[in-house]
């Protein structure tokens, strides 16, 4: 019996290498393609592609307006983890399968965030701006041996930061919505409930936010929840900008109520010039990268070609989102 295979018809939103469209090519693909860069206005469609059945985009800023244009798409292959656009009613109650890039970037934002620790805790915000002002002037530095760390959503990319924060010594606190027992090699020494958020916080020296975009985390870390943090803590936020109610962590910082902030996603991107974000001394702003490296595109592409191989033989396809849970 000759096995039946599916002919991959792909609608790409993104600049691809040339590298990778001849590998998708050379596995029978057919491609349209319409460059959409993030920040840029959503692009027109270029050709007809009522005959495409897959979607390679941004699924944190597509909320697949093309749908209309593209009756027989079956599935999106998001190049972000956050599909913060794409997750509406219209897609959720489809039948369109929705992939992430879950685990291609645990690693580089782990790095971040590290980083992000350390600058916080030897002071590198007032160094800088010291330094710009060609003043020599005493930092704050904290340790960070001994310190707790706090990971409020303790998924793929909290593991990885737990495992680098023990080798500096740290005590690590996991934070999920489904806490699991410890096995012998995790790398945090305690796992808790979302149901325990308000004593992580409390303990917490450094705080770290690593939650995906849903209806239970909109705007979770409030005055009330930020209120909970030590004078002499630090909130780092890798996961979503709308976790956090920005005027009120605002307050906080400029009066001093906690001791800093590293933050690489905010409710609106780009963070615009006159943002009050950028005048507080006490603050590293990162461009929504910490998911960046020199080798992040060879990841993305490494899963969408496995997963267009699967899509063609009728297999399941690698990180399939729960389109109800949002991740």
């Amino acid at each position: 019996m000759t096995k039946v295979t599916t002919i991959p018809k792909i609608y790409i939103r993104r600049t691809i290498p040339e590298k990778y469209l001849d590998k998708m090519i050379a596995l029978g693909a057919e491609l349209i393609i319409d460059p959409w860069q993030y920040g840029d206005p959503e692009p027109p469609i270029s050709e007809d592609i009522s005959n495409c059945n897959i979607v390679l985009t941004l699924g944190l800023t597509d909320s697949l307006s093309i749908l209309q244009d593209a009756p027989n798409i079956q599935w999106v292959q998001s190049l972000s983890v956050g599909l913060d656009a794409l997750l509406h009613e219209e897609v959720k109650n489809s039948e369109i399968i929705i992939t992430n890039t879950k685990g291609c970037t645990s690693v580089p934002i782990a790095e971040h965030t590290i980083a992000m620790i350390a600058g916080l805790a030897r002071g590198i915000p007032f160094m800088i701006r010291n330094q710009l002002h060609n003043r020599w002037a005493p930092t704050p530095i904290t340790d960070l041996a001994g310190s707790t760390l706090g990971i409020i959503g303790y998924g793929e990319i909290g593991k990885q930061i737990a495992k680098r924060a023990k080798s500096l010594d740290m005590f690590v606190i996991g934070c999920k919505k489904r806490p699991s027992f410890l096995s012998d090699n995790a790398p945090a020494d305690l796992i808790v409930g979302l149901d325990q958020i308000d004593d992580v916080i409390t303990k917490s020296d450094f705080l770290i936010l690593a939650l995906p975009s849903t209806p239970d985390t909109y705007q979770l870390i409030n005055q009330e929840k930020l209120a909970k943090m030590k004078e002499n803590s630090f909130l780092i936020n890798i996961g979503r900008g709308n976790t956090i109610v920005e005027e009120e962590l605002i307050h906080l910082l400029k009066e001093k109520k906690i001791a800093g902030a590293a933050l690489d996603v905010f409710e609106v991107e780009p963070l615009p010039k006159e943002h009050p974000l950028w005048e507080l001394e006490n603050i590293i702003i990162s461009p929504h990268n910490a998911f960046f490296s020199p080798n992040t595109i060879d990841r993305y592409m490494e899963v969408f070609l496995e997963n267009i191989q699967r899509f063609k033989d009728g297999k399941e396809l690698i990180n399939v989102v729960d389109k109800q849970l949002g991740y």
